[in-house]
């Protein structure tokens, strides 16, 4: 019996640049769980934003009821003032609202975010209340594998959440599924994804040791692919960037033991 698979995305897009591949593979598995809204520029963005996500998910098959959002605040790209790494690394207990909300919510007219619809009310802002969605979804999914972004990405969010994701499975000791990681900002982003070629290149922010321990995952259909990007319309002022992903693989990083 096939295993279902999480993937873990801060932000909407982040789920198709890492694991576009492996959603196409086995949509069916798949359930694709959002941290954030992406609403860093406004609700009516993060409105637009799950709805493109919601776009390219039913394109590449995913079911609607595997695609759940968090509904927790985008504050911004850099450490500093990214919310999930300035929650992680405060103090306990700390509310840290954005300047759209200080509890979650769902980007959708009448839809409900993962805490609304599991307890019956909003989660405050704050990372006991992110760690316990965390962790209830992979009570409930119980998944054979997790995709999540990389520890050493430079955008904040994406640093972060996979140490929510890490902190949550250690809780359920029982649950030990394989866990892969994929990379999407890299300290310069004129670089990389590298531009020319149909296969990446080691991005500065990674070790040799991560780079040579890779996992290359064969894009069947890369007009598909660029099909399913340009279902982002909300992101396509940074088309080139975007489409600096459509490559003939894409490169996943396993469990690291550092």
């Amino acid at each position: 019996m096939q295993q279902d698979i999480v993937i873990f995305a801060p932000h909407q897009d982040d789920e198709i640049l890492g694991g576009y591949a492996v959603i196409r593979q086995q949509p069916e598995h798949i359930y694709v769980v959002f941290l954030t809204n992406g609403d860093y520029e406004g609700a009516d963005v993060a409105r637009t934003r799950w709805q493109e996500s919601c776009a390219a998910l039913t394109h590449l098959g995913v079911p609607r009821d595997h695609i759940l959002t968090l509904g927790y605040a985008d504050t911004g790209m850099p450490r500093p003032v990214s919310f999930l790494w300035r929650l992680w690394h405060g103090e306990p207990g700390l509310l840290l609202a954005s300047s759209v909300s200080a509890h979650t919510y769902h980007p959708a007219d009448g839809e409900q975010e993962y805490h609304l619809k599991k307890w019956g009310a909003h989660a405050a802002y704050t990372r006991e209340a992110v760690l316990a969605d965390v962790r209830a979804v992979l009570e409930e999914i119980r998944p054979g594998a997790i995709y999540m972004t990389n520890e050493d990405d430079v955008h904040g969010d994406h640093a972060a959440a996979p140490l929510f994701v890490q902190a949550a499975l250690a809780q359920l000791p029982d649950l030990q599924p394989a866990v892969y990681r994929y990379h999407v900002h890299d300290r310069d982003e004129e670089r990389w994804p590298n531009r020319q070629g149909d296969r990446f290149d080691k991005p500065e922010n990674l070790s040799a040791q991560q780079w040579e321990g890779r996992t290359c995952v064969p894009v069947q259909d890369p007009d598909d692919f660029r099909r399913t990007m340009e279902l982002f319309v909300s992101q396509w002022r940074d088309a080139e960037y975007l489409l600096s992903f459509i490559k003939k693989e894409q490169v996943l990083f396993p469990k690291r033991e550092d």
